[in-house]
Formats: structure tokens, C-alpha cells, sequence
């Protein structure tokens, strides 16, 4: 607890240095000087006074921001979110899924109910359910700001006493000098949950730097993620659920509980030589560097743990292997990662050019379980190869083309292939896009699926490689605020988890085609916002899907005394009833069961959105309909939805 109110208090002191705004003199570049009459006389500062008044012009407040991808060798623009419309679905397990399952508390275990949304950040096996919790190196966003930028987002649930949930995240932004940018990230949130044995806590610390010269670029961070939580294995069944008060509702466990730790450190270098134009108005080309060739350096280190423990196991799990008085589990996995690549760009002043790029890189890898049995292999390493083709600054279209192959080590053999087309299409005044996705994979399993040991659950496993073909195609219309979508995925060897929550290897390929369609209806004061999206797999021995997912968000927007933005409106989330995945406290995984059908239920909430200048405002009431529409609220086997419940939330920019 000292930790945490030493982390807010350093946090404002933060704050309080960015109140002085950065001004330059007579319109140059030069910083604001301070302490300018500091040892003049009294003679002096009179003629000072009498002296015209010089105007002091305010510094432009300028972001620019991006991201790092492909071992640093893709810097993508992205944008900065300040919007109003949907401000209030902050909810990490929402962000990017119509629907999940998940345990129904903020900081929960969850998985996604799209089969090409169960994709993950963290390469730690115990971590999935939790991806969207944390943050990676390849979820940073860097800065490059004229004026230092903040933003302190708050989040509140109706009771500060019981039931609570608070969200608080701060993020802080600014540059030593035009090249080099730091940024501090803290994001923190911390849930009772409305059942008993439920409360989650969730953090991130960051520190992230950015240098950028023609020749120079680098991009570091330094990563803390931690989540701890109560595991309370659900609610029992057969108890008089809709007039019983939520925090009277029994629960299966009273005293288990569960902790993911993950540490990063992270740098990417890349010298670069190429040549400097001058500026020539004739031609309109402006003065800039032209990149030729990029030698890149990838550093990374990954320290991921997971910790269970209960003080009474036979009271919940059948399986008991080393302690029948206590459990106590721990895994950890170590990665240290350094790749060494070289890149040829594309030539914006030559045509018919493409870029390249190769690499060679190595894995360390340490693994190690709570109960040593001196059978697992506990260290492991991996040499790899890859390289690519690409296109990305083309008009006439966009493309890449991507290959990786382990040489040696735990994954020897795995190749990867992988590549986009991306065609833009000029309709009428319509910018409309084609992007095809493709891939074909030969993957060695995780290694946590073929090796784990703790108290409640062992396995030694010899998979064959997952033979994995992928396609995802859709066209973007700008115009129209229309996406439509297909993508299609065929496995081999699919590894799964089966009705006793061990993982399994299918016999036969499976087959999952999913369609959708997003599309926006916008005018001077609705947005009407649509997801629908339909999915089927070929066996039900294997996995299990709802048929049909769909989002409808109807919002009203208005401007009050030409000052406050209001957006007021209703999001319903659905999906069909089908035999959602059950979950395993001790692993934190997701499980086949085919005995409890879930969904058909829509999740209603009201929310209002306000933005009054650089400042906005968010209540949302969430599950309006329970209890209306029915009861039948359960997110995965046994446990529940929130109730009736609202949470208020602000967030304030500060650009100076």
C-alpha cells in the first residue's frame, strides 16, 4: 500500500514541473529564459519597465506518434485517441472483442468469443488470459511533442466502500530536445467484484525513450506488469440467483488466490546511411534525408512468473500430487532475445524499387516449477533465420512478404511465412480499400504444453508440429464508414484444452470460417455504430464458438452553450447461446465443457459522454436489463455478470 501512494505522490510531483509552458522569444526556437532581472540593479529594472513590452509567442502544441513492429524495422504512424465517442468502454477484456468469456470481474481471466481475436502480446503460456491487462514493447506508443503532454484518467464504480472499482492512469510525455522523448506510463485498477472472494488488482509502470536523427533511431522502455487476484472458482450452483443480494451468494473457494508478474526491458537500435537532399521548389521536394540502407539491433529481456496457492486443496480439486495440506504453485519463464538485422529501404526517388530486409537472431530461454522433478528440461535456447520483401510507400498498391526458420534449439524446424496485400481503390470520391492476409505456419508447440508440473496438475506431452494455413481478407470504405471482412483458418495437429482441462491434440484438421461486417451511420447528431459477425468450425470435439456476435451502440450528440459536447446512448452486446469454455482456477486456463449452454442475452448499458475543451466525462450504467430481460447474465460456467452497476470516469490533457 506504502508503494502505491508513493507512486501517485511522485507522479504529481510530475505534474507539477509541466505547469510552466514552453514559450519562445520574438518567435524563434529558443526556450523561455528564467531569472532574467536575477543581480540587476534598481536602475536597471526601472528602464526595463519603461522599455516597450516585446509580444511572447505560445509554442504550437504538436504530437506526432507512432509505433515499432518487425524487430524495429516497421516505424508505423497511429493516431492519438482523444475522441469522445466511446470513451466510456475502457474495459481492457472489450477493447478489441465484441464478446469474451471470461470470470465477470475487471482483472479476470478471459478469452475471446472471435477465434481470430485469440491472438496474444505476452509469449508467456500462464499470461494469455490476461493479455489485454498488460502492456508489451509492441503495444508502446511514442512521442515526439513541441509541449510537454499528459493525460490523468480516472475511473470510479458507484460505492467507494464495497463492490468497489477504481481506475486510475496517468501519462506523461516530453522531449529533452526535438530528438529525444520520455514518457512515464502508470496505469492502475483495483476491483472487489459484486461476489464474494472476487477483488483483482491490476498495474503497469513504464518508462519509455525515443531518440530520432537521420542517421540514429532508437526506441527503449523498461515494462513492469504485475496482477494479483482471489480465485474464487465460481458460485455454487443450485442457489436462488436472482433474489439472493450478490455478496450473499456463496462461492466454491474462500481462500485461493493467484499472482502474474511480468518484467521487460527492451531496445532497438538502428544506424542508418543514406543521402541529404536540398530543398527544391521547382519540383516541390522538400529538404530531408533519404534512408538507403538500416543496420538494426533488437535487445530484449522477458521475465514472466505465475504464482497459485490455497490453503485447503481437497476442498476444491480432485488431483493433489505433492501437498494435500497446502498448495503452493509457482512457474516462471526467462527470455533474453537479440536479433541483428539489416534493412534496404525503399527509394522514394526511384521507381519500381522495393525494400528488403534479413536478420538472424537467438532465444535464451530459462523455465522452472515450483516442484522440481528433475525429469523437465529447464532450459532451452533457439537460432533463427528470417528476412522479407515489401512495399509500403507505393501508391499503386502496398505489399509485404515475411519468412522466419528455427536452425536449431527447442523450436527447430517451426517456419513461418506470412503476407499482406493491400490494393486502394478510387471510387467516385471514395478512398475504398482491398487488404488481403495470408499465412502458413509449421509451429512447435509451447513448451508449457508439452511440460507442466504443479500440485493439481501434470503433464508430459510429445505433440507434432500445428500446421496452421490462415486467410483474412476485407475492403475499408472511408466514405461509406464501412468494413467488411472474411477470413478463413485450416489447423493441423490443433492443440486444444479437453473436458479435464489437460491439453489434448486433435486428430483431424480444424476448419474455422468466420464473416463480418462494421459499419457506422454518422450524421450532424447521431452515430449509430454496428458489429455483426458470424463464425462456424467444422468440429465441436475440438472447440466450441457462438454462432452469431453483434454490437449495436445508438448515440445522440449534441453541443450544450456552444461549449460541452454531450453524447448520450445505449450499447448492446449479444451473442448466441453455445457451450462456453469453462475455466480452471489452478492454470488459469480455458477448458471444453458440454454440459451449461451460455449466452443469448443481451448486455445493455446507458452511458452519457460529456467533453467540455480538453477535458472529458463518462457515466455508464452497466447491464441495465438484469433481472428485466432475464438472469441468465453468466459470462462462463458459474460465474456471473455485474449486476445493475454504474461507473463514472474523467479524463483530463493537459498540452503544456
Amino acid at each position: 500500500m506504502l508503494r502505491k501512494y508513493i507512486y501517485i505522490v511522485f507522479t504529481v510531483l510530475l505534474l507539477g514541473g509541466q505547469v510552466n509552458a514552453q514559450i519562445m522569444k520574438g518567435g524563434s526556437n529558443n526556450n523561455r529564459q528564467l531569472g532574467q532581472d536575477n543581480g540587476r540593479d534598481s536602475d536597471s529594472k526601472k528602464s526595463s519597465k519603461d522599455e516597450p513590452k516585446k509580444k511572447v509567442a505560445k509554442i504550437p502544441s504538436l504530437i506526432k506518434t507512432w509505433e515499432v513492429h518487425q524487430q524495429g524495422s516497421l516505424i508505423q504512424r497511429s493516431e492519438l485517441d482523444t475522441a469522445l465517442t466511446f470513451y466510456h468502454v475502457y474495459e481492457p477484456y472489450y477493447k478489441n472483442s465484441i464478446t469474451t468469456t471470461f470470470t465477470g470481474n475487471n482483472g479476470g481471466a478471459y478469452i475471446s468469443n472471435d477465434f481470430f481475436k485469440r491472438t496474444y502480446n505476452s509469449d508467456f503460456y500462464f499470461a494469455h488470459s490476461f493479455d489485454n491487462y498488460m502492456i508489451t514493447p509492441s503495444q508502446i506508443q511514442y512521442f515526439n511533442t513541441t509541449t510537454p503532454y499528459s493525460i490523468l484518467d480516472y475511473t470510479q464504480s458507484e460505492n467507494r466502500m464495497t463492490k468497489n472499482e477504481t481506475r486510475f492512469n496517468v501519462f506523461l510525455s516530453q522531449n529533452a530536445n526535438k530528438k529525444l522523448n520520455f514518457e512515464l506510463i502508470y496505469n492502475q485498477t483495483g476491483s472487489q467484484g459484486q461476489y464474494i472472494n472476487q477483488i483483482n488488482k491490476f498495474h503497469t509502470i513504464g518508462l519509455v525513450s525515443s531518440y530520432n536523427t537521420d542517421n540514429f533511431i532508437s526506441h527503449s522502455n523498461i515494462i513492469f506488469n504485475r496482477l494479483q487476484g482471489q480465485e474464487n472458482g465460481g458460485i455454487d450452483p443450485n442457489q436462488p440467483f436472482s433474489i439472493t443480494k450478490t455478496e450473499d451468494l456463496t462461492t466454491q473457494m474462500d481462500d485461493a488466490a493467484f499472482k502474474v508478474q511480468n518484467n521487460n526491458i527492451y531496445t532497438v537500435n538502428e544506424y542508418r546511411l543514406g543521402k541529404s537532399i536540398e530543398a527544391d521548389s521547382a519540383k516541390h521536394v522538400a529538404k530531408g534525408f533519404i534512408p538507403r540502407v538500416g543496420f538494426i539491433h533488437e535487445f530484449e529481456v522477458s521475465g514472466n512468473k505465475r504464482k497459485f496457492t490455497k490453503t485447503n486443496p481437497k476442498a476444491f480439486f480432485s488431483n493433489i500430487y505433492s501437498d494435500s495440506l497446502q498448495t503452493n504453485d509457482s512457474t516462471k519463464y526467462t527470455r533474453l532475445t537479440n536479433i541483428f538485422q539489416i534493412k534496404f529501404y525503399e527509394a522514394p526517388d526511384r521507381k519500381y524499387t522495393f525494400g528488403k530486409r534479413a536478420y538472424v537472431g537467438n532465444d535464451q530461454m530459462w523455465y522452472s516449477f515450483s516442484k522440481a522433478t528433475g525429469y523437465y528440461p529447464t532450459k532451452q535456447s533457439n537460432t533463427f533465420v528470417g528476412g522479407g520483401i515489401f512495399r509500403n510507400e507505393g501508391r499503386f498498391w502496398q505489399w509485404e512478404g515475411d519468412g522466419r526458420i528455427y536452425l536449431t534449439g527447442y523450436r527447430t524446424g517451426q517456419t513461418e511465412l506470412s503476407g499482406y496485400l493491400n490494393k486502394p481503390l478510387k471510387i467516385g470520391r471514395d478512398t475504398t480499400s482491398l487488404r488481403i492476409d495470408g499465412s502458413l505456419k509449421s509451429l512447435v508447440p509451447d513448451y508449457y504444453e508439452n511440460y507442466f508440473y504443479s500440485n493439481h496438475f501434470e503433464w508430459t506431452n510429445h505433440f507434432s508440429n500445428i500446421n496452421e494455413m490462415k486467410l483474412q481478407a476485407s475492403i475499408h470504405s472511408q466514405q461509406y464508414k464501412t468494413t467488411v471482412g472474411a477470413n478463413y483458418s485450416l489447423i493441423g495437429n490443433y492443440i486444444y484444452n479437453n473436458e479435464s482441462a489437460l491439453p489434448a491434440q486433435a486428430s483431424g484438421e480444424l476448419l474455422v470460417l468466420s464473416a463480418y461486417i462494421n459499419k457506422d451511420f454518422v450524421s450532424d447528431h447521431w452515430v449509430i455504430r454496428t458489429q455483426l459477425h458470424v463464425q462456424k468450425a467444422n468440429n465441436a470435439n475440438y472447440i466450441h464458438l457462438p454462432s452469431f456476435e453483434g454490437f449495436l451502440s445508438i448515440n445522440y450528440i449534441t453541443l450544450w452553450s456552444k461549449v460541452m459536447h454531450t453524447q448520450i446512448g445505449i450499447d448492446t452486446r449479444y451473442n448466441t447461446a453455445f457451450y462456453a469454455d469453462a475455466y480452471e482456477p489452478s492454470t488459469s486456463r480455458f477448458y471444453l465443457q458440454n454440459k451449461e449452454l451460455l449466452g443469448n442475452y443481451p448486455f445493455i448499458d446507458f452511458h452519457i459522454n460529456l467533453k467540455l475543451k480538453r477535458t472529458r466525462f463518462f457515466f455508464n450504467l452497466m447491464n441495465v436489463g438484469s433481472g428485466i430481460v432475464g438472469n441468465n447474465y453468466f459470462v462462463a460456467p458459474e460465474y456471473p455478470y455485474y449486476r445493475r452497476t454504474f461507473r463514472i470516469g474523467i479524463a483530463w490533457s493537459f498540452y503544456n
